[in-house]
């Protein structure tokens, strides 16, 4: 990966990799979000060799994960807005107004977020595909609500046991219940999220009170969708089958989202399948 540049805020310091590709077909940009826990050279790197739509590709970490941490170097609690307020201000301090989104989990409500902030602002939407995104995995709000309840145990043990592997594993269980437990695979997994476990607990409670909220304010999530016009949803075929069920429900009612099931995927999807997911990106994204 490229160096690693900082943008100090008033209440964060934002870490960043802006790459180019010299072999691009095309001079557009990219912004890449990355999920809970896991920074985004992580998350990305595997699929960036096979990626041909973009020169420039911009891969930040979202506060208290990777790089990227609180103002005062503590860990603490985080909301949706505040992401969403940071990765706003990281592209306006690179004056990037045009440009492609490709973001996962966590990632994919920031960038929906992030796509109705702009909407409010009368800037123009931007074109994604966004790798099961959190909020979306439900069609039925109150039914995520109850489901969310268990990344919410996960991040609790996280902070008030400090038992991460047993944190971690909880967060395993309720998000890829179906996955296939190879001991390799899991360690692997179990490395990634304890890197920072305080930032990552904060960052599922995050997406628990952006839920929670939105079961109470249904339209707060039906206003991030309709000002999404162009989206491509990816789902793991191991995934829960309400997830499938919404993205398909969400590419019908959309003329111009479209969904796909990864085979052999759970919600690591970017870990296990980079590279036909890449060949996805680059179509999906050659169509503009």
């Amino acid at each position: 990966m490229s160096d690693v540049f900082f943008l100090s805020l008033h209440n964060a310091r934002i870490a960043y990799r802006l790459l180019e590709n010299p072999n691009a077909t095309t001079d557009a940009a990219c912004l890449m979000l990355h999920g809970a826990g896991v920074a985004g050279d992580i998350t990305f790197s595997p699929m960036l060799p096979y990626l041909t739509s973009w020169r420039w590709m911009l891969i930040p970490d979202l506060k208290g994960m990777g790089d990227s941490f609180h103002a005062d170097g503590e860990e603490k609690a985080v909301s949706i807005a505040d992401f969403t307020d940071e990765v706003m201000a990281l592209l306006n301090h690179l004056n990037w107004t045009q440009f492609d989104l490709v973001a996962y989990s966590l990632g994919g409500l920031v960038a929906l977020n992030l796509n109705y902030q702009r909407q409010q602002a009368g800037q123009p939407p931007v074109k994604m595909a966004l790798l099961e995104p959190a909020s979306l995995d439900r069609q039925d709000l109150s039914h995520l609500k109850e489901v969310r309840q268990k990344y919410r145990h996960a991040s609790q043990l996280i902070r008030e046991t400090d038992d991460v592997e047993l944190g971690v594993a909880c967060f395993m269980d309720g998000v890829s219940p179906n996955r296939r437990k190879y001991p390799v695979a899991e360690a692997t997994t179990q490395s990634r999220l304890a890197h920072r476990p305080f930032g990552f607990a904060f960052a599922l409670d995050a997406v628990t009170d952006f839920v929670e909220h939105a079961a109470h304010n249904p339209n707060v999530r039906h206003a991030m969708i309709e000002a999404s016009p162009e989206v491509f949803l990816f789902s793991g075929e191991l995934s829960h089958e309400a997830l499938k069920q919404h993205y398909e429900w969400l590419s019908e009612r959309n003329s111009a989202w479209q969904h796909t099931v990864m085979s052999a995927c759970d919600h690591s999807l970017p870990f296990q399948k980079p590279r036909q997911i890449a060949k996805h990106l680059n179509k999906w994204f050659a169509s503009s």
